[in-house]
């Protein structure tokens, strides 16, 4: 319930927080020259890793938000 109570601090940082890894993820390893094979290539196992682990996270994210902010205008509503 404390948690809870912080709604409103805590979906926006871990929205820019999922915003910058986005960044660190997706966007910055595609424009990286890196050779087959380094580790920061974008196809690399580890790259491939970050990517699912932040699609994983922004798929919970939402369905949190929507979860939570549903549930609230579910009740408001009757």
């Amino acid at each position: 319930m404390a948690v809870g109570a912080q709604k409103s601090i805590i979906f926006p940082v871990v929205g820019v927080f999922l915003a910058f890894n986005y960044w660190l993820a997706v966007a910055r390893p595609k424009k990286m020259e890196c050779e087959p094979g380094d580790i920061c290539h974008i196809d690399s196992p580890v790259s491939r890793f970050n990517r699912a682990m932040f699609w994983t996270s922004l798929a919970i994210y939402v369905i949190a938000v929507v979860a939570t902010y549903g549930a609230q205008w579910w009740i408001l509503r009757s």
